[in-house]
């Protein structure tokens, strides 16, 4: 019961009749590896799932939205966990050769993701180099990480099993070669390369928020010059994405992004050729 996302939900029965009232509704995005088609969702009810298709991802995204405040009407008022993972799958190596194989995903047993087959050279040496963002995740105690032949998927290579405590307990994300086990063992055993963070993000009532809200919008540019010459880069890249959201949701984004460039401009002043060009928060609000 798919939906083909050409004539997006609107307005397919199997959409319409869904049971949307239980306490146990789920609503998620699903990864287009799974499906075979990118901006996709799952609806998980108690009589089963079903999955359907957008245009884009900012309409996926409003569905996931506007669905998930159909059954939790209430969902701002209420305190939540959100989890999520971020994981690049790099390379993996001491594969058997010639073998044409991808990495799955696995959170507690259940296949969230897994990687385009690609052909392990003859040195047993492979590369995907793929990002996976994983969002409104189930609560899960780790994550197994899978080689399987594309010819016979229930086959097993190798595997590994990580415990998404070690990728939460990093304040940045984690990056290893970790050694994998396979069926009967063998003088080389293959190892994957990648680099993940997993996230708890304890989300209040957003009535807890107004203060900080207020305080960001009217203050912003006295936030920014303070913290500007102070803070890392990687912490720029995370307050400018955090700001251009508290200020798209109050309506000041624009203003925010135009203060941010003519700052950037009096500051760089004849230096012209790094307007935009070096990792301030103006360039990095411009990419969020």
């Amino acid at each position: 019961s798919r939906s083909g996302s050409r004539e997006s939900l609107l307005p397919p029965a199997s959409a319409a009749d869904l049971d949307l009232s239980g306490d146990n509704v789920i609503v998620r995005p699903v990864h287009g590896s799974i499906v075979g088609e990118r901006f996709c969702f799952q609806i998980i009810t108690g009589e089963g799932s079903s999955s359907f298709g957008c245009t884009s991802l900012a309409e996926r995204d409003r569905w996931i939205e506007d669905l998930r405040r159909t059954v939790q009407p209430n969902k701002d008022n209420c305190e939540r966990l959100e989890l999520a993972l971020s994981l690049w799958v790099y390379e993996a190596r001491d594969l058997p050769p010639r073998r044409r194989l991808r990495c799955h995903l696995h959170l507690d047993g259940t296949l969230f993701a897994r990687t385009t087959a690609k052909v392990a050279g003859p040195d047993g040496e492979l590369f995907w180099g793929e990002l996976f963002q994983l969002a409104a995740l189930p609560p899960s105690r780790a994550l197994t990480l899978a080689l399987c032949r594309d010819d016979h998927p229930g086959q097993l290579v190798a595997s590994i099993t990580i415990p998404l405590a070690e990728l939460a307990a990093a304040r940045q994300p984690l990056e290893r070669w970790y050694p994998l086990s396979a069926p009967g063992g063998g003088e080389r055993m293959p190892s994957v390369r990648v680099r993940g963070r997993y996230r708890e993000v304890r989300v209040l009532p957003i009535v807890r928020y107004k203060e900080l809200a207020e305080f960001i919008t009217f203050h912003y540019r006295e936030l920014c010059a303070h913290l500007e010459p102070t803070i890392a880069v990687r912490h720029k890249e995370e307050l400018a994405g955090a700001l251009v959201h508290v200020l798209q949701s109050t309506g000041k984004a624009k203003s925010f992004l135009i203060d941010l460039g003519v700052a950037e401009m009096d500051r760089f002043d004849d230096r012209e050729a790094l307007i935009f060009r070096e990792n301030t928060l103006a360039t990095k609000a411009i990419d969020e």
